[in-house]
């Protein structure tokens, strides 16, 4: 399912190159769901595992890195230096966020805070995409992701047992 969901998602930039903005939404939509489905059809199979956590994860970034890339290859083709660096910086943070997460898994804490995880990303750009404005969802997506992030950041610093100073 998982690697379903990436390959639905090649679509995503295939679209945007095309210049056909429903399209790509519908595309990263449909990714999406795969990516819900294989989630809860392996908790309802009880069939979580380290390695599937793992996989899931990466591949979420790799379908991510795809809708970014193709942002990025259509704002370069236009010559529009500001948003291929709007879409460069918001493809950093969105990538933070699931870092920061990781990383507190990594360290024992459960890191699911925050007010935009991935799913929400999805539903933004998606929305970005049908309304023909990318540049309004990507800037969206960008202060909420750099809003979760230091939610994530904070909350583990808190469960860490650190004091505000």
């Amino acid at each position: 399912m998982t690697l379903t969901g990436v390959l639905v998602t090649v679509m995503v930039p295939v679209s945007i190159l095309k210049g056909h903005w429903v399209a790509a939404g519908l595309w990263l939509l449909a990714g999406g769901f795969f990516d819900v489905l294989d989630g809860a059809l392996a908790r309802h199979l009880r069939s979580k595992d380290r390695f599937g956590a793992f996989w899931d994860s990466t591949l979420d970034r790799v379908g991510e890195a795809l809708v970014f890339g193709g942002l990025l290859v259509h704002y370069g083709k236009l010559g529009d230096l500001g948003n291929f660096s709007l879409t460069f910086v918001v493809q950093i943070l969105s990538f933070l966020v699931p870092y920061a997460r990781a990383r507190a898994e990594g360290l024992g804490l459960d890191c699911r805070v925050g007010i935009l995880p991935r799913p929400g990303r999805v539903i933004l750009l998606t929305l970005g995409f049908w309304a023909k404005r990318p540049e309004a969802a990507l800037w969206i997506v960008g202060v909420l992701s750099l809003v979760t992030f230091f939610q994530r950041v904070f909350w583990v610093w808190q469960a860490m047992g650190k004091k505000i100073k």
